[in-house]
């Protein structure tokens, strides 16, 4: 057996927990509600969701968008941008 006295903090080294970045989600239908009359929206810790329709044309930026999301959007003309 090993003496673990040696060893306080483990065999190799502590290592911090990696951060993770936690997004708001936010769905089309309240999107269409909450911005009528807007034509570019900027949504930052937000990802679009796809549920509900887009009836406008929009220019939305966000950091995260699922994939049914972004074809409704730019079924409707409008465009998603991915913000990093």
């Amino acid at each position: 057996k090993k003496n673990l006295a040696i060893y306080p903090f483990g065999k190799s080294k502590t290592l911090r927990k990696k951060q993770v970045l936690k997004l708001k989600t936010i769905n089309l239908r309240d999107i269409q509600d909450k911005f009528k009359g807007k034509k570019e929206i900027k949504l930052t810790g937000h990802k679009i969701l796809g549920l509900g329709e887009i009836k406008e044309k929009l220019t939305i930026h966000a950091s995260a968008a699922s994939s049914s999301a972004i074809d409704k959007v730019k079924k409707a003309g409008g465009d998603v941008v991915i913000i990093k």
